[in-house]
């Protein structure tokens, strides 16, 4: 039997680190960010076994994929009856700040899911729960699986995986909105920190949270909805100058270099502007406001190919867990 999931990455533009519980389900984070509709590409393939799990393509291990179903047999035995033929392949480089182990544990348990006809309700709530666990438990996103969750414009209040149904899931709250809103997403091609490089070390702890708790106040206040664009595009920015996240691995000389390409390109008038994805050695390019009425992503891209960065057309994903 045979399932596929396409679940889309995540940007985080702002968040403050909330990590103290002992439990699992009740660590992560508040923040904001986008949900995209590029991600990962999971198949899997099931006959009667014992259990085992084999992965195929572009995963960068598969020890994600390997507690996504060890915590799969946790909610239900019946996946342990099985054999397991995963294939992976990432639209997105992995390890950039694009929430691709988030995308990756989500799509690994709604394949795997999906390959037995479990009702996608219980399938999706399933994977929501199972992917928060075993990103806390590779030290992984802590923010990433709730936003995926939410889609769209997040704004994540409380930290934590969300309430689901079956009991499953836990404190997380969520805001989100959508527009059809177009980006481009940019990293150097090299090879970046791993999350946990930051979340487990002290002072970067202390000095995002105060950053983010910062930026995070106002955007709390009011209504969540579209009209708040222009608002949470000025925070991720304050949130990238006050975390001191902008000066460091070099990202200040990343958005110089994009600063460049959008000049090359004609968009030196601030129509688009360029935002930090936390963590990784990458960014975001977005319209300032929306709608912005030319086709403008492909010119972008040739820009900034031209200077050696990587670059692909996305936008923001209404439902990220079932991306077509």
């Amino acid at each position: 039997m045979r399932g596929r999931a396409r679940v889309g990455g995540h940007v985080t533009l702002i968040f403050s680190i909330q990590d103290e519980s002992e439990h699992l389900l009740e660590q992560g984070s508040r923040g904001a960010g986008l949900s995209l509709d590029r991600g990962v590409i999971i198949e899997a393939n099931s006959r009667p076994g014992s259990g085992t799990l084999t992965i195929e393509g572009d995963a960068p291990s598969s020890e994600l994929h390997h507690l996504v179903l060890e915590e799969l047999k946790v909610l239900d035995p019946i996946f342990g009856d099985y054999d397991w033929d995963l294939t992976h392949e990432g639209e997105l480089p992995a390890s950039q700040g694009f929430g691709l182990s988030a995308a990756g544990a989500i799509g690994c348990a709604l394949a795997i899911q999906r390959a037995l006809d479990v009702d996608e309700e219980i399938a999706r709530a399933r994977s929501i729960h199972v992917a928060h666990r075993v990103e806390r438990r590779l030290s992984g996103g802590l923010g990433d699986v709730a936003a995926l969750h939410a889609s769209g414009v997040e704004l994540r209040l409380e930290p934590g995986c969300p309430q689901l149904r079956d009991d499953l899931g836990g404190p997380g709250a969520v805001l989100s909105w959508h527009e059809e809103i177009p980006l481009v997403v940019v990293w150097r091609k090299s090879s970046s920190q791993h999350t946990s490089n930051y979340i487990d070390d002290a002072n970067w702890k202390l000095s995002i949270k105060a950053a983010g708790e910062h930026c995070l106040f106002g955007l709390r206040e009011g209504q969540w909805d579209a009209s708040r664009w222009s608002e949470l595009l000025a925070k991720s920015a304050e949130f990238a100058d006050r975390s001191g996240l902008l000066e460091d691995s070099n990202r200040l000389d990343l958005l110089h270099l994009i600063g460049s390409a959008l000049a090359g390109a004609g968009f030196a008038d601030g129509r688009l502007v360029t935002r930090l994805c936390m963590l990784g050695e990458s960014a975001v390019v977005v319209p300032s406001k929306f709608p912005l009425s030319e086709d403008w992503q492909q010119t972008v891209i040739e820009h900034l190919e031209m200077r050696g960065l990587g670059a692909a057309s996305a936008s923001v994903a209404s439902d990220a867990l079932n991306l077509h």
